[in-house]
């Protein structure tokens, strides 16, 4: 049963609202004594919704709201009324439980004009509450919103409510109590309500509410928001703590995280949907708080893993929870230009079909990553590159070639072979060789030249390559001796620079000797980053 009718104090009293001071009084000073004789006393105006709702606290307590003007005035607008023959006449009714003729009686009263009606659909809003408590009946759902609705829009009805107020509160009643109670009329309203949604466990009390009144009381606010609030923030939470780009891959594992938590948001707005409440302010702010958390794993997953298919599909749902339109226009805008770069990235991207002789596949070149057997290495990540081709022969007669390619990142390794025998195919493999070297130079190389470039000359860190050690200085080698220990060989930026080449699967590095260029070092291809040395020289050559 709906508490809020239930423990009315007038109903708790057995009273009617033209109760005065005295009545109040000695009627409570009866129960009270009835009570603790083990008497439990009935009245005319009991409903026969309710048994055993008097105890001695429960009186008191009545006593005490009929005694504070503030909380009196809701006790006073929530209850009957019985003015006239006619309220007499529903209260008869009300003793042999004929709830509906009673319903009736009220209802052809309050379609007449004059102050009387005011009066009579106020009672009859409050039967339809009450009926409502043990019956989940949409007509009278509906027909006593309208009710409270014509009631509390009207403002002859509150100048006609204020004077029979004042009348039956003459110590008390103020201008500055009714229109206190009037400016929060609706929220108390709402509490009904919510009761009423909770005891038939239907949506449709709060939703038609909603509609009418566009309110929320505090049971809503208690019962219904908070704990739905508190699940969605839990989830955003997790979503806002989410770094998926730390590892360097967006696994299995995190999306079915980010499933998981942005199911429990959408959950709890579909329950505030069926509610009526998803456009309610608060709620707005909290689907604007879910659509933010989902756009920073957006940003992450396009700016730092180039996930451009994945930060869309989030990006559509992230616009689906957003509260405002500030915010879904901002999202849009986002997604348009992540469209844009899904049809660019396809656009500019290159497939190299691997020959399987030694695995096969396609390696994907993107604009800012390569993929290989669902393997991905952002060009920027790549630590080092390897690739070298080699020709067997017998006899001096060339009857195969073989190719490798290899790249490596801190977390990843993408390699693949491939060759040719009986020159089968040769010409086909040489040319995906070229593209794949091609790519590399443009794609791969400049980054892992840069970040070698700034560890020897930003950082004063040495790097090395196959027994060669590149330093501020220049390039230098240890030459080994068959007694005794090495000397150091060094090559200096300020000398003579020949550029390395490329012989036989050999990187050869040079120094300049009476005029030319002689042999200073050889580092097989095969060796990582051994492929980058003749743009590195001169890069270095450039920054040194």
């Amino acid at each position: 049963m709906t508490t809020t009718l239930k423990n009315n104090a007038y109903h708790i009293l057995g009273l009617d609202t033209s109760a005065n001071e005295r009545g109040i009084l000695k009627r409570s000073k009866e129960i009270i004594n009835r009570l603790k004789a083990d008497d439990n006393p009935s009245y005319d105006i009991d409903l026969w919704l309710f048994e055993d709702f008097r105890t001695e606290d429960i009186v008191k307590d009545a006593l005490q709201r009929l005694q504070a003007p503030k909380k009196r005035i809701k006790e006073y607008f929530f209850w009957f009324q019985i003015a006239d023959s006619i309220d007499e006449q529903v209260l008869g009714l009300f003793k042999i439980k004929d709830y509906l003729n009673a319903i009736r009686t009220w209802e052809n009263a309050s379609s007449v004009q004059g102050t009387k009606a005011f009066f009579y659909k106020k009672n009859l809003a409050i039967l339809y509450c009450l009926v409502l408590s043990a019956e989940d009946n949409k007509d009278y759902l509906r027909s006593s919103l309208m009710a409270w609705k014509e009631l509390i829009d009207s403002d002859k009805f509150w100048s006609s409510f204020s004077k029979v107020y004042k009348l039956h509160d003459e110590q008390t009643a103020s201008e500055e109590i009714i229109a206190d109670f009037k400016a929060h009329v609706v929220e108390y309203l709402s509490d009904i309500y919510t009761e009423l949604h909770h005891i038939h466990k239907n949506s449709d009390y709060i939703n038609e509410f909603q509609k009418t009144f566009s309110a929320k009381g505090e049971k809503i606010a208690k019962s219904i928001l908070a704990p739905a609030y508190q699940a969605i923030n839990q989830a955003v939470e997790g979503l806002e703590k989410m770094e998926v780009s730390k590892d360097g891959s967006f696994d299995k594992s995190e999306a079915d995280t980010i499933k998981q938590l942005v199911a429990t948001v959408q959950r709890e707005l579909n329950k505030l949907i069926d509610l009526g409440l998803y456009d309610d302010s608060q709620t707005k702010i909290m689907r604007d708080r879910s659509a933010n958390a989902l756009r920073s794993i957006v940003l992450d997953l396009h700016n730092n893993l180039s996930e451009l298919d994945k930060s869309q599909g989030l990006l559509e749902v992230a616009i689906k929870l957003a509260g405002t339109e500030s915010l879904k226009n901002k999202l849009q805008s986002e997604l348009e230009q992540i469209q844009k770069n899904i049809t660019d990235d396809a656009e500019n991207s290159l497939a190299v079909d691997v020959p399987g002789t030694f695995g096969g596949g396609t390696v994907l070149f993107k604009n800012s990553y390569l993929e290989y057997n669902n393997k991905r290495i952002f060009y920027k990540d790549a630590s080092s590159i390897s690739y070298h081709a080699q020709s067997q022969s017998i006899n001096f007669i060339p009857i195969s070639q073989s190719f490798s390619f290899m790249v490596v990142s801190p977390t990843e390794t993408i390699s693949f072979s491939f060759g040719t025998t009986l020159h089968i195919g040769k010409k086909a493999k040489q040319e995906v060789w070229g593209k794949l070297i091609e790519l590399s130079e443009g794609l791969i190389e400049p980054h892992i030249i840069k970040r070698m470039v700034d560890q020897i000359f930003d950082r004063g860190e040495p790097v090395t390559i196959g027994g060669v050690q590149f330093s501020k200085q220049g390039y230098s080698r240890t030459k080994t001796k068959l007694f005794g220990k090495g000397e150091k060989e060094t090559v200096y930026w300020t000398d003579t620079i020949y550029i390395p080449k490329f012989d036989s699967g050999m990187v050869v590095l040079w120094k300049e000797k009476d005029g030319s260029g002689q042999q200073f070092a050889t580092v097989a291809m095969s060796t990582p980053n051994a492929v980058v040395m003749p743009a590195l020289v001169q890069a270095c050559i450039n920054r040194a």
